[in-house]
């Protein structure tokens, strides 16, 4: 046992230590950081050269935190920089209250913190490799406990299944991972399962994560973080699953998939999958999704309590038959952001939000653009969707666009476009005739005080229902017949005025017929009849075009047996009949009894 200023330094069952070793156990009783690597480069190929005057025993670190080479270890820990552990560092079961720091140090040994109960671990800047002849993940923390974990700027390898870090159902205070470069060959790059958080977990700065596992490069499902998942500036690959697979998430506040922020897939399951997720709010301003297999954001179900921003640059690209950037039955309780978004999806939507819920505004415009395959493909999905707020739709750069909207509400009118414009995507631009896009945006007008544009898109209805919705030719027919005389009963005034111009022509026709022979006054005495004067012309016009009106005017002439008086006497069987329709017609109209669906 020897003696460091007023500390004793104690060799653990009596083993012989290096030169070096003796001096980290000194640093640790002082409180001191150990430097080995001073202004040297710490470069990989500087690490892989370093000598005996570098080198720790994985045994030294182990027995220090456990407290068994020095009595009274200072509170600042155990600091090390610059230095090539030999072996793993093996701290299963391990409980201790000792700081464990090293900086730019080469682990090629990998590290075990299964089920360890430590106050700090830092591995900054480390690179920190696979035990050889192992099948464990490079750092294993599952169900590890410690208030911070910090991994920032490390490099860490593996060819492993279980993952190149593991934490499963480890329990942190703080998750610092800025600038890391993590990569798999086999497995997940980070294995985070059931991981707990209660502050934050920073895999931004540079991260990068790549790995060709059907699980998942980054997997966080069922996690649960305390404050913030800060992946601004990140690049996340996988050549055969999720770039980010993270179903049942939950964290507290703000998910930042922003600042650059790239994720590249060719799977099925997704880019990004948040389904069933719960957070406080997804930033995703800028960023660059690709999948050349399936969606590039699957959020079935997702919960976020304020806003999603899908703004600001996002692109996305991908080839799914379910859409691109999906988030069917999700429920966002701010606003949905995508002005200026750039979506293509090369077979399905572009963007599905099919029976979303959004407790603000819907913002599809400032330059929003989508794109999907084929003629006929449907490129946005809102069917179904509930926008609590005001919805801004813009399809100036939406390709060939086909539009579900069917079971589309929203609060107000939408914007940017006129209510023609809407007509236009409500009649050409659906896959199918609907009745409730129509009838929804009549309501936001009739609310709003727009009577006549509400009648206008009610006609535009009943218009749209007679060329697309399957019916028979009788009732295209009779539909057509009312849109012309009533206005499919929003405009009974046509009738009216179509009673009129009968009327009129009764009476043009009783004239000209008078003056060509077609009308006499009726004999009194044996003689030749005289010729009806121009009053009794008139009204014999307008008892033939008038249903109901009677001006006595025939019971003094009657129509001739000439050429035209017989004309005449057709012409007014078809008045009368046209009069009698055109008045029941407006009737009908006036008092609602004609169906104006």
């Amino acid at each position: 046992m020897t003696s460091v200023g007023a500390q004793r330094v104690r060799d653990g069952n009596g083993a012989t230590h290096s030169p070096v070793e003796q001096r980290l156990i000194e640093s640790v009783a002082r409180g001191e950081v150990l430097d080995l690597a001073g202004d040297g480069p710490v470069d990989e190929e500087a690490m892989r050269s370093w000598g005996d005057d570098h080198a720790i025993s994985a045994s030294v670190v182990r027995e220090l935190v456990r407290g068994r080479l020095v009595n009274e270890p200072d509170p600042h820990g155990l600091r090390l920089r610059g230095a090539r552990i030999v072996g793993q560092i093996d701290l299963e079961n391990v409980t201790g209250d000792l700081a464990l720091e090293l900086r730019d140090c080469l682990l090629p040994g990998g590290v075990n913190l299964r089920n360890a109960r430590l106050s700090a671990v830092t591995l900054s800047g480390c690179r920190i490799e696979q035990a050889p002849d192992s099948a464990d993940a490079a750092l294993d923390a599952t169900r590890c406990a410690a208030w911070v974990l910090s991994l920032d700027g490390s490099t860490v390898t593996a060819d492993a299944a279980a993952g190149t870090v593991r934490l499963a159902a480890a329990r942190v205070g703080t998750l610092d991972c800025r600038g890391a470069r993590w990569e798999n060959s086999t497995g997940p790059a980070l294995d985070a399962d059931g991981l707990q958080v209660d502050q934050s977990v920073f895999l931004n700065g540079g991260f990068t994560a790549t790995s060709p596992s059907a699980r998942g490069t980054v997997r966080l499902l069922g996690a649960h973080v305390g404050s913030q998942l800060n992946c601004g500036g990140a690049r996340l690959e996988n050549t055969l699953g999720p770039a980010l697979n993270a179903d049942n998430l939950r964290v507290d506040r703000d998910v930042l998939l922003s600042n650059g922020f790239t994720a590249t897939s060719a799977s099925e399951q997704g880019t990004i999958r948040l389904i069933g997720a719960h957070i406080g709010s997804l930033s995703a301003g800028g960023a660059r999704l690709t999948n050349t297999a399936g969606p590039v954001l699957d959020g079935d179900g997702l919960t976020v309590d304020r806003d999603v921003a899908l703004d600001r640059g996002f692109t996305a690209s991908s080839a799914s038959d379910w859409g691109g950037v999906c988030l069917a039955g999700a429920h966002i309780g701010g606003l949905l952001a995508c002005g200026g978004a750039q979506l293509a999806n090369t077979i399905g939507p572009a963007l599905d939000l099919n029976g979303l819920r959004v407790d603000q505004d819907v913002l599809l415009d400032d330059g929003f653009s989508a794109t999907s395959g084929g003629d006929e493909a449907v490129v946005l999905t809102l069917a179904g969707a509930r926008v609590g707020g005001t919805l801004r739709l813009d399809t100036d750069r939406v390709a060939r666009p086909l539009i579900e909207l069917e079971g589309l509400t929203y609060s107000g009118l939408p914007r940017p476009a006129s209510t023609l414009r809407w007509l236009t995507l409500l009649r050409e631009h659906t896959p199918r005739y609907s009745a409730q896009p129509y009838q929804h945006l009549a309501a936001a007008h009739r609310a709003a005080g727009h009577d006549r544009d509400a009648r206008t898109i009610l006609i535009a209805q009943r218009r749209d229902q007679i060329q697309r919705a399957g019916l028979t030719a009788a009732e295209r027919a009779w539909g057509r017949l009312i849109g012309l005389t009533l206005g499919h009963g929003y405009q009974p005034w046509r009738a009216l005025v179509l009673l009129l111009a009968t009327l009129a022509v009764a009476v043009a026709l009783s004239v000209l017929g008078g003056h060509h022979g077609g009308l006499a006054q009726k004999p009194v005495t044996s003689g030749a009849a005289a010729a009806c004067t121009s009053i009794d012309q008139i009204g014999v016009g307008l008892d033939l075009g008038t249903p109901l009106l009677r001006t006595g005017a025939r019971d003094r002439c009657q129509p001739t047996g000439t050429a035209a008086g017989q004309a005449l006497t057709i012409a007014g069987w078809v008045l009368q009949l046209l009069a009698w329709s055109f008045a029941t017609l407006f009737v009908a109209g006036f008092t609602s009894a004609v169906r104006k669906t």
